[in-house]
């Protein structure tokens, strides 16, 4: 018994001294700095749409100024195809006017609401320097204005309308490029007329 005792006690003595020689391995951990800027504040595009209406006799009945748009995820595709890709470039740009509420994500042929009767039609801007006649500086960016486009009631009214939008088709076979909120319901009465020009700046 005192012999398997001893054995006993040998192996354990032996199994200690040996992990207690053991030393762990350790990988060493190499890290590197990693530094991502924020792109969010780097280029911005802003546009507003200026609105006056008048009555039949020509007087100012209201006026909506610096309409700050908003750009569909259409209009952000038409920019960087037809910027960096060049295709997809329209001849023309719509002005057009619905009683919906866009969203960016929305399609042109989403939208609804566009009156249609006693005179209302798209309005053209041409993509050309006829359309948008002024590019300059404007407190140290550029800005570009369109062309001022008339909408007109003849025979009746049209409306109401709460929404100015910017499209590449008078249809809705085109893009939806921007659109902007008026701030109230608006509807126009036989003889009256709105005109609109659209200011755009990248900064």
């Amino acid at each position: 018994m005192k012999k398997y005792l001893s054995i006993l006690i040998s192996l354990l003595l032996i199994a200690s001294f040996g992990f207690a020689g053991c030393t762990a391995v350790q990988k060493e951990v190499v890290t590197a700095e990693i530094d991502i800027a924020p792109i969010h504040t780097i280029t911005t595009e802003i546009g507003v749409l200026n609105l006056t209406a008048y009555d039949k006799d020509g007087n100012v009945k209201w006026q909506e100024l610096a309409r700050l748009n908003a750009l569909a995820d259409e209009g952000e595709q038409l920019f960087l195809n037809c910027t960096l890709i060049a295709t997809g470039c329209p001849t023309t740009f719509y002005l057009r006017l619905y009683n919906d509420t866009p969203v960016e994500t929305d399609t042109l042929a989403l939208l609804t609401g566009e009156p249609s009767t006693n005179g209302y039609a798209a309005c053209e801007i041409t993509r050309d320097a006829t359309g948008w006649p002024t590019l300059a500086l404007d407190s140290g960016d550029y800005m570009a204005t369109s062309s001022e486009e008339t909408f007109s009631a003849s025979g009746g009214s049209w409306g109401p309308v709460t929404y100015a939008v910017l499209a590449t088709t008078s249809d809705n076979t085109g893009k939806l490029v921007a659109y902007a909120a008026l701030s109230t319901s608006r509807t126009l009465a036989d003889g009256e007329s709105l005109k609109v020009t659209y200011n755009i700046k990248i900064q």
